[in-house]
C-alpha cells in the first residue's frame, strides 16, 4: 500500500557514500558528513535519492540477507512457532530496496522468493489465529504493518460477531435465570398456600 510505503521511507538504512558531502540538515535531525568509504545511517527516502544520483551504495539490512530469510522461513513453518521478530515495515522496506537498489542486494531473486514464502507462512499463521479469538483480546506479537493491514477487515468482522454472540448468550442466560426465579417463586407460593389451607 502506498501509505505504508510512505511511512516505511522514514526508517533508517545504512549506505556507503561514493562522494564526499557535507552534513545535511533534515526535519528529523542532521545526517552526515558523508566520507567514502565510511558507512552512514540515513532515512530510506534519502538513501534512494542518493542512489538514483549515483552518490551512494545501499547496504542490505541483516534481515534481508538470503541465509537469514531462509532460516526465518524454516522457523515460521514450524507448527507452534511464534511470529519471528522483523522490522514493523519489513515488507515495504524490502519492496523499495528491491525496486530501487536491486544491484546492491546479493541474490535478489532468491530473496524475492523467500520473502514471498515468508509472507505466505505468516499469513496462514495469522488466519489460524482466528480460531483462538475471544471477545476481549487478540494477541499476535511481531506482526508487521502490512500483515496487520491485510487481516484487519477479517478480525474486525470476527470480533463484531463474537460480541453479538456474547450479548446473545448473556440475554439467554438472564432469561433462564428469570424463568428459574419465577418457577421457584410459584413453587414457594404453592407451598405457602398449601400449608395455610390444609386439605
Amino acid at each position: 500500500m502506498p501509505e505504508l510505503e510512505y511511512l516505511a521511507q522514514c526508517e533508517s538504512v545504512t549506505i556507503v557514500p561514493l562522494h564526499r558531502m557535507d552534513r545535511l540538515e533534515l526535519v528529523r535531525g542532521t545526517v552526515g558528513p558523508f566520507r567514502p568509504p565510511q558507512k552512514t545511517e540515513v532515512p530510506l527516502w534519502l538513501a534512494i535519492m542518493l542512489k538514483r544520483t549515483n552518490r551512494c551504495r545501499i547496504v542490505a539490512p541483516e534481515w534481508l540477507k538470503y541465509e537469514h530469510l531462509r532460516d526465518l522461513c524454516r522457523r515460521e513453518e514450524q507448527p507452534d512457532a511464534l511470529f519471528a521478530k522483523l522490522p514493523f515495515h519489513y515488507l515495504e522496506i524490502a519492496h523499495i530496496l528491491l525496486t530501487h537498489a536491486e544491484d546492491d542486494i546479493v541474490e535478489s531473486q532468491g530473496i524475492r522468493r523467500l520473502l514471498q514464502d515468508l509472507r505466505e507462512s505468516r499469513q496462514s499463521k495469522a488466519l489460524r489465529g482466528v480460531e483462538l479469538l475471544n471477545p476481549l483480546q487478540l494477541q499476535m506479537d511481531n506482526l508487521s504493518a502490512a500483515e496487520i493491514n491485510e487481516i484487519r477487515p477479517l478480525f474486525k468482522h470476527t470480533f463484531d460477531m463474537l460480541r453479538q454472540l456474547e450479548k446473545l448468550a448473556s440475554t439467554t442466560e438472564q432469561s433462564q435465570q428469570q424463568s428459574q426465579f419465577a418457577d421457584q417463586s410459584y413453587s414457594e407460593l404453592d407451598d405457602a398456600i398449601g400449608s395455610s389451607y390444609p386439605i
